[in-house]
C-alpha cells in the first residue's frame, strides 16, 4: 500500500512538473510614443504593468493618463481632447509569441520574436502583430519592441497634430 502512495505522489509531481510554467512580471513596464515628425508628440508611461511567461503568452496593461509630455498643455489635450482618459482610461494587449521554439527562457541570449494578440485602446479592440526581441540575462528576460499605431484605427481623431505614432515598449520583468 506504501509503494503505491509513493508512486501516485510521485506521478502526480512529475504532471504537475511537466505543466508548470515560469511566469515573469514588471509593474514599471516603458511604454512610450512620439510623432514622427512632431517633436512635441512625446510621452513616456512608466507604470506599466506586463507579464510574459514562457509557454508565449504575453500582457501588457496601462492607464492612459499616466503618459506625460513635457509641455503640461500637450497632456491636458491629450487626456481631455484625444485619448479622452476619462471616458477610456485603460490599454491593454493580450497575446502570444508566434516563434516561441526559438525563444530559450533558460539561456541567456537575444532572441527575435513575433507577437499576435489583441491591442485594446480607446474602446476598441484590434489584432496586431509586432516584431521584437526577449533579451534574457541571469534568467530575466527583458522585452522591447517599437511599431506605428495609426490613430483612427483606434477611433481617436488627432488628425490636428499627428496621423500616426510609434510606439516603444521596454519591460524588464523579475
Amino acid at each position: 500500500m506504501k509503494s503505491v502512495v509513493v508512486w501516485v505522489l510521485s506521478i502526480v509531481f512529475f504532471v504537475t512538473q511537466a505543466d508548470a510554467q515560469k511566469v515573469f512580471g514588471t509593474r514599471n513596464g516603458k511604454i512610450s510614443f512620439s510623432a514622427p515628425d512632431d517633436e512635441d508628440v512625446k510621452a513616456v508611461n512608466n507604470e506599466v504593468t506586463s507579464r510574459i511567461s514562457d509557454n508565449g503568452q504575453m500582457t501588457f496593461s496601462l492607464l492612459m493618463k499616466s503618459f506625460l509630455f513635457k509641455m503640461a498643455e500637450m497632456q491636458e489635450h491629450f487626456n481631455d481632447q484625444y485619448a479622452e482618459t476619462s471616458k477610456y482610461p485603460r490599454a491593454d494587449f493580450k497575446g502570444n509569441i508566434q516563434n516561441l521554439s526559438s525563444v530559450n527562457f533558460a539561456k541567456d541570449g537575444a532572441y527575435k520574436i513575433s507577437v499576435k494578440g489583441d491591442l485594446t485602446m480607446h474602446g476598441i479592440t484590434k489584432n496586431v502583430t509586432v516584431n521584437g526581441t526577449v533579451n534574457i540575462r541571469g534568467g530575466k528576460p527583458l522585452a522591447a519592441a517599437q511599431f506605428s499605431i495609426v490613430l483612427k484605427d483606434f477611433g481617436i481623431n488627432a488628425s490636428s497634430v499627428t496621423d500616426k505614432v510609434t510606439v516603444d515598449v521596454s519591460c524588464q520583468y523579475q
